[in-house]
């Protein structure tokens, strides 16, 4: 689709139908990145302070956490005053969603229901306003690869695996102008049919995660084919980008790649510009890095304030994600903080005896319908302990009944592999690798073999 007519015709009409005025907001963000790190502190202390304000006096979980600590609204007037709040963790986004949601519903609102790399499904309600907010600061990001509204993507993504979400991903991606490549039992037959799709499709820019990124370019590689003239970036997202990985992608497709760093609670948390600085959006939210003792080089877990949205406010929110933040300012002039390295995130491909590779995010699929249709899993995580064994850990809630472990195993031979030998175990608890992440999927081929292109 002719990019103009996406942009003009589809995607802005549609968001402003929904109450999202992505238009002005990016006009406004376009100017914003530029202000100095005084100006932009004191923009983000007035909208704290007006957050914090409306959450107390509007969301009983807030109110009543405040009041616990002995805490009022008055008490945070500047970004140094956060650290007074306490923390909102995973588990009270999930246990007290009740509780953090604002009353009375004003608002023209969305709802999102995202996974997350630790494997507990959370459901968000975003404000228009919000919304608008968050798009406005990724298309800028975009636009820091050359991308624009409205241009057509090639989306290196997950696939619904059910019928009824299936068909309204087929509507969003085709007012996004994108075209969806499932992340789902790579092959090289696969692969050829997503390339010939790229070729008629003439996208401007690659989009998704790492590591089927990386599977494509090696096929690629393999083949010698070389990409449309359209395509100007690759913009990765939702995996650890390492060194290597980068220069491997930009040495096969021959295009700079910019990588993205955000979660489905707030959306764009960072995004890399044309001197590969990882600029973080502070004009949506404050980031913060809780540091502690065994923390290396200013590590520490993120902690994220959602500035705008008051349908659902996320104050002082852990994302289980671990980075550092840089104290030197960006060649690029733009004002905004920059991240100096993200840690974890990285997932697992797993693979089955007769060579075909499976991204894991259909496993958290499967677990997400799983828990939409039976709602009794508190965590899981998935182990490929050989070529023919998948060893699923579950952390039942008090509903969960035995027995239903034959519906997950059914459910993966049939989505994923049929060459697998399903063994499902029970525990309290998912344990914490060496960096502090959970891993969703987790493979002990990988472990032992070590990462490699």
């Amino acid at each position: 689709m002719n990019k103009y007519l996406a942009k003009y015709l589809l995607y802005y009409p549609v968001t402003l139908l929904k109450g999202e005025f992505v238009a002005k907001y990016l006009e406004f963000y376009e100017r914003f990145q530029w202000k100095d790190p005084t100006a932009i502190a004191a923009y983000q202390s007035r909208a704290l302070r007006e957050l914090v304000r409306y959450a107390y006096f509007n969301v009983p979980l807030y109110r009543t956490s405040f009041d616990n600590t002995g805490i009022r609204p008055e008490d945070v007037n500047t970004l140094n005053d956060l650290k007074k709040l306490p923390c909102l963790e995973k588990e009270q986004l999930r246990s007290h969603h009740g509780k953090l949601v604002a009353t009375p519903r004003r608002m023209l609102l969305s709802r999102k229901t995202t996974g997350g790399s630790t494997g507990q499904a959370v459901t968000i309600l975003k404000n228009a306003d919000a919304l608008a907010r968050e798009r406005a600061a990724t298309w800028r990001g975009y636009r820091w690869a050359g991308i624009d509204v409205g241009d057509p993507q090639a989306r290196f993504w997950g696939v619904p695996l059910r019928r009824k979400t299936e068909f309204a991903y087929k509507v969003i991606d085709f007012v996004a102008n994108r075209t969806r490549l499932s992340a789902f039992g790579i092959d090289d037959e696969r692969m050829e049919k997503y390339y010939r799709r790229i070729r008629r499709f003439k996208p401007s820019y690659f989009y998704g995660y790492v590591s089927i990124m990386n599977e494509f370019a090696k096929f690629v590689e393999n083949r010698g084919y070389v990409l449309p003239s359209t395509v100007i970036a690759i913009i990765t997202t939702s995996e650890v980008l390492d060194g290597p990985t980068r220069g491997y992608l930009e040495k096969v497709f021959r295009r700079r790649v910019y990588d993205e760093y955000g979660c489905g609670e707030v959306g764009s948390i960072a995004h890399e510009c044309e001197q590969g600085s990882m600029h973080i959006m502070a004009d949506n939210l404050i980031v913060e890095i809780l540091t502690d003792s065994n923390g290396v080089d200013g590590a520490g877990e993120i902690v994220v304030t959602d500035l705008f949205n008051f349908a659902m406010p996320l104050i002082r929110y852990k994302l289980k994600d671990y980075a550092s933040l840089s104290e030197n300012p960006c060649g690029c002039s733009r004002g905004l903080p920059t991240l100096r390295r993200i840690y974890g995130r990285a997932y697992d491909m797993v693979i089955d005896k007769n060579g075909k590779k499976y991204h894991p995010e259909i496993l958290m699929y499967i677990f997400e319908d799983f828990k939409d249709r039976y709602g009794t899993i508190k965590q899981f995580q998935v182990t490929q302990k050989d070529l023919t064994t998948l060893e699923i850990a579950i952390v039942p809630d008090e509903k969960y009944e035995k027995g239903a472990e034959s519906i997950i195993a059914s459910a993966i031979r049939d989505k994923v592999s049929k060459l697998f030998e399903v063994i499902v175990t029970y525990r309290t608890e998912i344990k914490r690798e060496q960096s502090g992440k959970i891993r969703l999927v987790k493979s002990e081929l990988h472990d032992a073999a070590g990462s490699q292109h």
